[in-house]
């Protein structure tokens, strides 16, 4: 099942400075997902008509859970633990993404490690990070995170 198509900012985790946010799927902060694939297309064309490919996005380093009911439309068993952030892009992002039909991420996040037993989740603190992002659209449908793929 997975999480539909969606939109990401990607970082290129060959970049960062900080190896903690290195993954095994590919490392991203999503902006939505459950979506169909023209829709998801369309908001990323209409993203990045109006604001641009480019984010920066400020990781606080104090790890989070979240739980497998996290989006709306969240039937999955994965839950995962990552970080949460902040992004001055955000709010204009929900605003783009409130005219499609999508589970929008209220807060930046990375998840880091995902699993369907949480207690085999390992978070680690890390010192705040500040990332730089690129916007794609993201095929997320499999139940396994090293499966999904950029379009």
């Amino acid at each position: 099942m997975g999480y539909g198509y969606g939109v990401w900012l990607v970082y290129d985790t060959d970049k960062i400075k900080n190896d903690n946010l290195k993954t095994e799927h590919i490392g991203h902060v999503t902006i939505a997902c459950f979506m169909e694939k023209p829709e998801a297309d369309a908001l990323y064309k209409e993203i990045e008509e109006n604001m641009g490919t480019n984010c920066e996005i400020d990781i606080n380093g104090t790890p989070d859970h979240f739980y497998s009911s996290y989006y709306e439309h969240d039937t999955n068993k994965l839950c995962a633990w990552g970080y949460y952030g902040t992004c001055d892009k955000w709010s204009l992002y929900k605003n783009i993404c409130e005219n499609y039909k999508c589970d929008f991420s209220s807060v930046p996040h990375i998840s880091k490690e995902y699993n369907i037993y949480p207690k085999l989740l390992n978070p680690l603190k890390i010192e705040n990070t500040r990332i730089k992002c690129s916007l794609y659209c993201a095929d997320i449908r499999s139940d396994f995170p090293v499966d999904w793929k950029l379009l």
